[in-house]
């Protein structure tokens, strides 16, 4: 096991999580039994342990693990909830959440402790000495990227636009680990505060002691992921210069996987060039997607829609094969013949405990990105150059394609569609929708359970509530809940 990826580092199971929200005098702010920073860091080695256990909180279920990841996909129209799930994402999935629903509490809480947790890093890295030239930046370089990122990933879900500039109300800015009661910051000022995290992140990890990463792992904030960041980043923001430059960047340094090398990376933990960053499951800690799909007794929570399979050269494209089955045969019993199943949550041949890693970035997302931008802003070379993206994703995943000459309206509904298809439960399609403006309307398999079956693109409940405790916790954040809540 590699000890760096450990769930929770040493120092992690002694310090206590400085909240975010403090419930006023009812807390102790200095409780008896916390280890003092002073004696759980007591070298670098210390605080970059400290930082590597960080990483375990993108695992949760409540982040990449569920909330962040999959749950995207079935609050859109890709998935539809079957007769044999329990209801566990009833309330997210059919858009009936409220502000004391649970998980929204904890996509909101889980992000805000990873960036707790990383700005006690940044307080506790300057104590020491750097014992080798460039460790330090590797250090710092790694926790403002994944500070910028967190608080991209709050702005996702609960910022009411996703405008660059936009006055309205975005998510709480912090960038030190102390108990507070902020208000919540404009859209503009956290893009400001990611776009700053994620310079100052790229310049660091250019000048670091050795490479995080190898050509067999990716499981750590490099610069190449910076980039990676910046782009889908720049791509919410419309600042399409930067998604454009950003996404070539990373496009220039890994390439797309075709065939059977796409393919691994949803069997087994494999990168292959196509892998950017991987958010990284071990032994005993359970997968990505939980039991979404599974659950025990060989039920089936979730299926996907007919819409979406109808999408794919189910002959050809190496994505249909590789995202869905109707042989496989799983631990808890054989699939029923004629169900086609979601199986990118199985891991290593279908074994449902492989851990397989989540894969938070690809170069087929930077593909996606660099087009967009490309046909949406006219730069770079407009739609010329946004479909020759468009022909290297496809040929590299659909056997015997042959290239397509594509423009204006035309070449853009392309692109929705290809993002559709290629980043299936990887987080994206809820989003995906909302950025765009649209409504959802799911198809003729939208029935009981579910109680909803279409969502205006007016609605309010297209941007989550802010958590009920939050707002009871902190009264400065009282009167700036999202409308309708």
């Amino acid at each position: 096991m590699d000890m760096k990826l450990k769930n929770i580092s040493r120092m992690s199971l002694l310090i206590m999580t400085l909240l975010f929200f403090s419930c006023g005098n009812l807390i102790d702010t200095q409780p008896t039994y916390q280890l003092s920073d002073n004696v759980a860091f007591q070298s670098l080695s210390d605080v970059e342990q400290f930082l590597n256990g960080s990483y375990s909180s993108l695992r949760s279920g409540s982040y990449y693990g569920g909330t962040y990841g999959v749950l995207a996909d079935m609050a859109g129209e890709d998935l539809f909830e079957t007769g044999e799930s329990l209801g566990n994402f009833r309330n997210v999935v059919d858009w009936l959440y409220a502000t004391n629903d649970g998980i929204v509490s904890a996509a909101w809480i889980t992000p805000y402790n990873l960036i707790n947790n990383l700005n006690l890093v940044l307080v506790n890295v300057e104590k020491f000495q750097e014992d080798v030239p460039g460790r330090k930046n590797r250090i710092i370089g790694q926790v403002l990227a994944l500070r910028a990122l967190a608080h991209f990933d709050l702005l996702r879900y609960f910022g009411q636009s996703y405008d660059r500039n936009s006055t309205a109300l975005g998510v709480p800015i912090k960038v030190k680990s102390e108990i507070t009661k902020p208000t919540r910051n404009t859209v503009k000022e956290v893009y400001d505060q990611i776009y700053a995290d994620l310079s100052q992140a790229r310049t660091l990890l250019g000048t670091v002691d050795r490479d995080i990463n190898t050509a067999a792992s990716r499981k750590y904030v490099d610069q190449i992921v910076v980039n990676a960041i910046q782009a889908r980043v720049a791509l919410y923001a419309k600042d399409y210069p930067t998604a454009i430059s950003s996404a070539t960047s990373v496009i220039s340094s890994l390439s797309l996987a075709s065939g059977a090398a796409f393919r691994s990376i949803w069997s087994q933990d494999a990168v292959a060039n196509e892998v950017i960053w991987s958010i990284a499951y071990i032994p005993g800690e359970g997968q990505p997607y939980g039991n979404v799909f599974f659950a025990v007794n060989n039920r089936l929570s979730f299926n996907v829609a007919p819409e979406l399979v109808a999408l794919y050269d189910q002959a050809n494209d190496i994505r249909y094969s590789s995202y869905f089955s109707t042989t496989l045969s799983l631990p808890t019993g054989p699939v029923r013949s004629g169900t086609i199943v979601p199986i990118k949550a199985l891991g290593r041949n279908g074994a449902t405990d492989a851990n397989v890693d989540f894969k938070a970035f690809r170069v087929g997302e930077m593909r996606l990105i660099r087009a967009e931008a490309r046909a949406i802003s006219g730069l770079d070379g407009g739609d010329v150059a946004s479909m020759e993206d468009i022909n290297a994703l496809r040929t590299a995943r659909i056997t015997g394609y042959v290239n397509q000459n594509l423009s204006g309206a035309t070449l853009k509904s392309a692109i929705a569609i290809e993002r559709r298809k290629e980043l299936f439960s990887e987080g994206h399609r809820w989003f995906d929708i909302r950025r765009a403006g649209l409504g959802i309307t799911r198809g003729a398999n939208c029935g009981a359970p579910a109680t909803r079956c279409s969502l205006d693109a007016a609605n309010f409940r297209f941007v989550w509530p802010i958590p009920l405790d939050e707002i009871i916790a902190n009264p400065n954040m009282a009167s700036q809940q999202n409308p309708g809540y």
